[in-house]
């Protein structure tokens, strides 16, 4: 169901807002269990620092950040921007894909991927590593997608699942033998296998010819990265300069494809017609 009136379309971006926060709250504490080997079922919110289990008003997103002035209340240690930072892109990525889809079970999907790329984002950035259990869950998501979509909406399963393995595998393969390639000729890693991963599961959600328009986007938001990654370091560290994770790329890549990567397409065909 589209968002037809002004009230309902400003009662469900309100509330895709704050859904949001709370999930960007969550999931940043996922990713960081994640990297720090934390379980992720169990265990109260702690302060990362002191170790002190958080309480209800150390967790209320943004405004626990700014009242308490970026520091933890109990040892006084600053709290990394990171945290508030996620819970508005989130709450901004949410709003964003309700605004653009609706009510409808493709927001639902949309949402939950959206949500997959955060994590996979935070924990690159920090471990320069995608775990394998988020491409599982990513690809668990749009299967799950496509059997709910077949048994409740118009679509044939069947052949949906089918062109999700073609757009898959047409945009991985490629890519893959490409990055082979320039392993050989730079003698270093250029691509990693996180990356190429998660590149086959944007072609299972978005289709190879919507993939052409997120690599270019992925790209140009990666060398805006690397510009400012090397700018951030010492002249000459030239091993700091490789450390650029691609991941966050590719995953705003993903959302900005899922705004506007079928208009881009439809432009695009009508300059053959």
């Amino acid at each position: 169901m589209l968002l037809e009136t002004p009230m309902l379309a400003a009662y469900a971006t309100v509330v895709a807002t704050l859904v949001g926060l709370v999930m960007g709250s969550f999931l940043n504490c996922l990713a960081w269990r994640m990297t720090h080997g934390e379980s992720v079922m169990h265990g109260r919110s702690h302060c990362t620092s002191c170790g002190h289990v958080l309480g209800p008003l150390d967790l209320v997103p943004v405004l626990s950040w700014v009242f308490s002035r970026g520091r933890c209340r109990y040892c006084g240690e600053r709290v990394s921007w990171r945290y508030p930072a996620t819970e508005v892109l989130c709450a901004v990525v949410y709003a964003s894909l309700v605004v653009r889809y609706g009510l409808t079970l493709q927001t639902i999907e949309l949402i939950a991927f959206a949500s997959v790329l955060l994590v996979l984002s935070l924990t690159d950035l920090d471990e320069y590593v995608i775990p394998n259990v988020t491409i599982v869950v990513a690809i668990v998501i749009r299967l799950a997608y496509i059997v709910a979509e077949g048994i409740l909406g118009s679509g044939d399963a069947l052949i949906m699942l089918r062109d999700a393995a073609i757009g898959g595998i047409a945009v991985a393969v490629p890519v893959l033998l490409l990055a082979l390639v320039m392993d050989h000729v730079l003698g270093r890693e250029s691509l990693g296998g996180g990356d190429v991963k998660l590149l086959f599961v944007a072609g299972l959600y978005f289709g190879w010819q919507q993939c052409l328009f997120l690599l270019m986007v992925a790209c140009v938001i990666g060398l805006v990265f690397a510009a400012i990654g090397r700018h951030g370091t010492n002249a000459g560290s030239e091993s700091n300069a490789r450390l650029i994770p691609f991941g966050p790329s590719i995953a705003a890549a993903c959302w900005i494809t899922m705004l506007f990567g079928d208009q881009v397409l439809r432009w695009y065909l009508t300059l053959f017609l």
